[in-house]
């Protein structure tokens, strides 16, 4: 998680320093030549303030998401990836034709990993960590409906989404 913040702050650093032309890399719907901009678009950020907004959920979602797993290292890696690939895809595909940015839709990925996770997996801990999150982020299902034109929701929704389907594959099925 640390060495994720860092690069992100790095490519932050200088995409301000280009007057933020970087963002031309970002998401752009239904545009073959803008596919990048799923592996692209946690690492672009639109301001400052948006980036510290961003970071300080990524470290603490990402710091409960990697809880469930302890054994395998990868565990964070793997949802973080998965979440980034499908989430990115259903944005480009489905969603409205701008430039979509940042972090967010890996935070609300965790996020919903997190929080349907301690009903797939049903162990105390899953549950607690569950219950932590909607504690201190339930205020989050706010955040996929649409509320800004300039706000990518879909990146929330779709986020939250690949998070809830990762939990359902890797711990869902294997409680049936």
């Amino acid at each position: 998680l640390i060495a994720v913040t860092i690069s992100i702050w790095l490519v932050a650093t200088i995409n301000w320093a280009l007057d933020y032309n970087l963002n031309r890399f970002g998401l752009f719907p239904r545009k073959i030549d803008a596919l990048i901009g799923i592996l692209a678009t946690p690492f672009l950020h639109g301001s400052w303030p948006h980036l510290v907004n961003n970071t300080f959920a990524f470290l603490t979602l990402g710091w409960l998401a990697s809880l469930y797993d302890t054994k395998r290292r990868s565990q964070l890696a793997t949802l973080s990836l998965f979440i980034i690939v499908i989430g990115g895809l259903l944005t480009w595909t489905l969603g409205r034709p701008y430039f979509h940015i940042g972090l967010s839709g890996v935070i609300f990925g965790y996020w919903g990993f997190i929080t349907i996770n301690g009903l797939f997996d049903r162990s105390i801990k899953s549950i607690f960590i569950s219950f932590i999150a909607l504690i201190f982020y339930g205020g989050m299902v706010f955040g996929i409906l649409p509320n800004s034109p300039s706000i990518s929701f879909e990146s929330h929704v779709f986020g939250a989404i690949s998070g809830i389907l990762y939990s359902y594959i890797f711990y869902g099925r294997q409680n049936k």
